[in-house]
């Protein structure tokens, strides 16, 4: 069986950051291109339709690292979600809360040269390149905003762990089937080029989205995953939310 990794980061414990005065290097604009350039070269293939039309709509550049206040006032005109600027891994009850707002909080720091294919930490790239997307489309956006009002309401250590499970699969190592074909539509799916083809070449297993599964499977995340999910719609993942309120009102009497 496998077993969360707990491992110290160097970011967690951050905090939201004034990002208005944010100015990128020279070398970290190219950072930005290299892992745009690449990962472009396979996700129009790869990628779920909601995911590319997200890159349209953000306008998205290529080119340059995009600033906080570019996306965010164009990601509220489509789905009221924003971004705020972080410096790193903030406290869970803190991105909960934020999700529950439909606040994105993203870190503003971009990922060295030496660890372009994968890093444990978050960085500019993942977060923004990887998840924002998704939040235009309006059922995942919906979702993700039921998944943090739940996630704010709960205080008990195994259902906490449930619902980083169903984040984990989900929102971070999501597949869907569009059409016939498997699509990705998680952040590190998206963000990660070595994890992508690692899908595709036949690296993890793939099931089929049962959410009592999910909840109890542990991942780590120093490694290539070796297990993932698959969907067939975003709605079902707004099932699984309202599927677990119920179930632990339920437990609970009420």
């Amino acid at each position: 069986m496998q077993t969360e990794v707990t491992t110290k980061l160097k970011m967690e414990g951050a905090h939201y950051i004034d990002a208005s005065t944010k100015v990128y290097e020279e070398e970290e604009n190219k950072v930005w291109a290299e892992l745009y350039g690449t990962r472009m070269k396979t996700l129009p293939e790869q990628a779920c339709a909601a995911y590319m039309e997200g890159l349209d709509k953000l306008e998205m550049p290529g080119h340059r690292v995009p600033l906080q206040e570019e996306l965010s006032e164009r990601l509220q005109k489509l789905t009221g979600w924003q971004m705020r600027a972080v410096d790193g891994f903030v406290p869970a009850q803190v991105f909960f809360d934020a999700f529950s707002r439909r606040t994105f909080p993203a870190t503003v720091e971009v990922r060295p040269w030496e660890q372009l294919e994968y890093l444990q930490e978050p960085d500019v790239f993942h977060d923004v390149f990887g998840h924002l997307p998704m939040h235009t489309d309006p059922v995942f956006a919906d979702f993700a905003q039921e998944y943090g009002i739940l996630a704010s309401s709960v205080d008990d250590e195994d259902r906490f762990d449930a619902l980083g499970r169903l984040y984990w699969y989900t929102v971070e190592f999501g597949l869907i089937r569009q059409e016939g074909e498997l699509k990705l539509y998680g952040a590190g799916l998206m963000s990660s080029f070595g994890e992508a083809a690692n899908v595709f070449r036949g690296g993890p297993e793939i099931r089929p989205f049962d959410l009592d599964e999910v909840i109890t499977t542990p991942f780590r995340i120093d490694i290539y995953q070796p297990l993932l999910f698959v969907i067939d719609g975003f709605e079902q993942l707004l099932e699984a939310v309202e599927t677990l309120r119920k179930r632990w009102a339920q437990e609970d009497g009420q």
